[in-house]
């Protein structure tokens, strides 16, 4: 799929461009939902959930793309 990149504002990820998939028509979508996740160490025996943050699109005629924290999703 081709992909563009964005710019993430705010969250966890705040100042990264990182690319964003785009549809069959190239549009972006209005929002992306972003798992946090990594490596485990720790002294529980499992990790504990992922954590899903979402990115709201910004207007439509920023260059780049930029995306907005929206917050954590329950």
């Amino acid at each position: 799929m081709p992909a563009v990149e964005a710019w993430f504002v705010g969250g966890p990820i705040d100042g990264r461009i990182m690319p964003v998939e785009t549809g069959a028509d190239g549009s972006l979508p209005q929002a992306v939902d972003l798992p946090q996740t990594g490596v485990y160490v720790g002294a529980a025996e499992q990790a504990g959930p992922v954590i899903h943050y979402r990115y709201v699109r910004q207007g439509i005629d920023a260059e780049p793309p930029t995306f907005r924290y929206a917050g954590r999703l329950p």
